[in-house]
């Protein structure tokens, strides 16, 4: 079992420790009016997020984590992720969707400009 994997069985590599920050999110369709009172309602459910951050990848991994989200390579923009939920304190399957992914070349090989490892790696997943 991992901490995050996709309903197909495709595991995330751990994150690091102290990783994983889960934020949750209510959407408003208001501001405040000229008083300075809160106007608007609330729009929908509340919406989990999870940021991950791992400490290294190797390219194998970046590639596997990368391929889930990209479309060219027969991924998808939304995937169905068993993730942690402290709103029921147990593990679910949710909608969700990727933000930003990034990393750092590590130990770029000089013949073949290829990174040996992926440093300060990071991705957000977005309940639909």
């Amino acid at each position: 079992m991992a901490w995050v994997e996709t309903a197909k069985g495709i595991a995330l590599p751990p994150p690091l420790l102290g990783s994983g920050n889960i934020s949750i999110s209510t959407l408003v369709d208001g501001g405040r009016n000229g008083n300075g009172n809160f106007i608007g309602q609330v729009v929908g459910d509340d919406k989990l997020k999870l940021e991950m951050s791992f400490p290294a990848l190797s390219p194998a991994e970046f590639m596997g984590l990368l391929k889930i989200f990209d479309r060219m390579r027969g991924g998808k923009f939304i995937n169905t992720f068993r993730v942690f939920d402290p709103r029921v304190n147990d593990f679910v399957y949710m909608d969700m969707y990727v933000g930003d992914r990034s990393g750092t070349p590590y130990l770029v090989n000089p013949q073949t400009m290829r990174p040996s490892f992926w440093r300060d790696v990071k991705a957000n997943l977005i309940q639909v």
